[in-house]
């Protein structure tokens, strides 16, 4: 995720004394297609800015500050760092201890969901894939579309929503003066900076997408923000200057989106758009409170008060002031107190005698630190209560807790994960319509573009599939694929697709290398044949030329294998 300037928007947290986020704060933008149109249909810059400020003050103002404070706590910058209190002119130790559990919870999401690649499989049963296959893979390598999968989920964990953008790269130009297809990129979006604007119809379909940046070039202060306005046909670029809410935005420049769409797509997480933990923000607040107090009990145990009863063993010193001078009580005497050097590693005390009316009063000696008591054990009872509970209620496994091994078995670990994979199920289909958005943008405009073999509607028969990223015990899995393989019920294909979890190998990756093994091990059963193995096809060759010669002299001609072995049989040897 991409950093904000605006310190402004980072540093509003603090302990709560209130409603954490503002009722606006996740709002879904929509407006009447009518009005869209007269803004948007006439290409007049001044009426598309004016509809286009409207959301973007409102975004800056109300769901900025949410997505900003959710990316915080995932960079370890929690509201403890923002507690107000009185600690320091207490002189009282202050830590700010900081707990992981934002981080923690989104990359066991992403690493379970993404942790191994989305496959996106052709459903038709054909013997050969049709070229849009081929291009989705290419498209897939060059946009490191794994990675960008990961990058995409890690958005929807922490902010509940995330922001895709498809754009086309400068055409290349061949020998002959024509222009290839320009190739098409693939690009995460900060939802701290962007939105997406949709009609009012049931289907909500996009209308136009926003993404607002600012521009910090130097120390001079030379600063601005940029807006950038996508909608079906043109991408308008706009200088909004030191304020994005910028009524009076200044038009840069125009591009053709190439999609015939708006070109950004927005994925939620669910459908309230929420990240993974920010239902448990309170309880992370009071762990890191309850983490902090403790270090700060420790603190101040250190800093401790020194107190000692009785009278000190010691040579006498006089007091003196900040000018050096020995400080005179009463009676003009000076003051005078033991000498002690806190270097020492002993005192010697004694009971103080104390004369009254009624004779004298003894004090016995004593020293030690004066703190309060901590009760250990019910602060470590409560902290595991909120660690329980985050991970509950976010469905996220505790791999510390000790019932959590590799010792379990897959019932056992599949029960544990039970929570996180029905939460999951839904996940999966929302990240699935993004990914057919894109996929259908993608065939749309290589269908436009007059791309050899793909049709416009190839995106409907591609299928996205989810792999679990566990740990997995392979001789359980072997032990299974010997039983599923012996009751004669599952195809080959079916057992080396079974089979690919512990290979790493697909399943048709795996029949293939079975038909080049089998072909080359018929062509190694002739003399003829493919090179022998442990031969150099060097000496092999010579040796064949001279067998070649001497057959030839003795005017006989090659004999066959099979003329071979009768021969052999014939005269009564075995053949070797």
């Amino acid at each position: 995720m991409a950093k904000t300037n605006d310190r402004w928007i980072w540093s509003r947290g603090k302990m709560l004394d209130g409603h954490r986020f503002d009722d606006d704060s996740n709002k879904i933008y929509t407006m009447p297609a009518e009005l869209y149109h007269q803004a948007f249909d006439n290409g007049n810059p001044a009426s598309i800015s004016e509809v286009v400020v409207k959301f973007l003050a409102h975004h800056y103002q109300y769901e900025a500050p949410r997505i900003a404070e959710l990316e915080r706590y995932y960079l370890g910058d929690n509201d403890i760092h923002y507690w107000r209190n009185n600690k320091k002119f207490l002189n009282r130790a202050d830590n700010r201890v900081a707990s992981g559990f934002p981080k923690f919870i989104t990359n066991m999401r992403v690493g379970y969901m993404m942790g191994k690649p989305i496959k996106m499989q052709w459903s038709d049963d054909s013997a050969t894939k049709p070229p849009v296959v081929d291009a989705v893979e290419e498209f897939n390598r060059l946009n490191d579309e794994t990675y960008h999968e990961k990058v995409m989920k890690t958005n929807l964990s922490v902010t509940g929503r995330a922001y895709e953008l498809l754009y086309t790269d400068q055409p290349t130009e061949n020998e002959d003066g024509s222009l290839n297809t320009a190739q098409v990129k693939l690009k995460a979006i900060d939802p701290l900076t962007a939105f997406v604007v949709y009609d009012t119809s049931i289907e909500q379909r996009p209308l136009f997408g926003v993404r607002y940046y600012l521009v910090d070039y130097d120390d001079a202060g030379t600063q601005g923000y940029y807006v950038d306005v996508y909608d079906a046909d043109t991408i308008y670029h706009y200088y909004a200057g030191e304020n994005p809410t910028n009524a009076d935005m200044q038009l840069l420049g125009e591009d053709n989106t190439g999609f015939g769409v708006e070109p950004m797509t927005e994925f939620i997480n669910n459908e309230d758009r929420t990240g993974d933990w920010e239902t448990k923000l309170d309880e992370i607040d009071a762990y890191d409170k309850a983490m902090s107090e403790m270090a700060n009990s420790e603190e101040d145990f250190a800093n401790a008060k020194f107190v000692i009863n009785g009278d000190i063993d010691a040579d006498m010193e006089a007091v003196v002031g900040h000018d050096g001078k020995p400080i005179l009580d009463d009676d003009g005497n000076p003051i005078m107190l033991p000498k002690i050097d806190a270097k020492d590693p002993y005192l010697f005390l004694k009971p103080s005698i104390i004369p009254d009316a009624n004779g004298n009063t003894i004090v016995p000696s004593s020293a030690e630190y004066l703190t309060k008591q901590i009760n250990e054990a019910g602060w470590k009872l409560y902290v595991e209560r909120l660690a329980a509970d985050i991970h509950k209620d976010t469905n996220t496994p505790d791999t510390s807790d000790q019932n959590f091994g590799g010792n379990n078995s897959g019932v056992a670990m599949a029960y544990k994960l039970f929570g996180q994979d029905q939460e999951m199920s839904m996940q999966k289909s929302l990240f699935s319509r993004g990914i057919m958005r894109r996929l259908r943008m993608l065939t749309s405009y290589w269908y436009a573009n007059g791309e050899p073999g793909i049709k416009e509607d190839d995106a409907n028969n591609f299928v996205i599939t989810y792999t679990p990223n566990l740990p997995n015990n392979d001789t359980e899995i072997v032990q299974d694929l010997v039983q599923l393989a012996n009751t004669g019920l599952f195809s080959d294909q079916t057992l080396r697709a079974f089979g690919a979890v512990v290979t790493g190998v697909s399943a048709d990756a795996e029949e293939q290398r079975i038909k080049e093994e089998q072909k080359t091990a018929e062509g190694q059963g002739q003399f003829d044949g493919g090179p022998l193995q442990g031969v150099n096809p060097v000496d092999l060759a010579a040796a064949k030329q001279k067998a070649q010669q001497n057959l030839q002299q003795a005017g006989e001609k090659p004999m066959s294998p099979t003329d071979f072995i009768l021969n052999a049989q014939r005269g009564g040897k075995n053949a070797k």
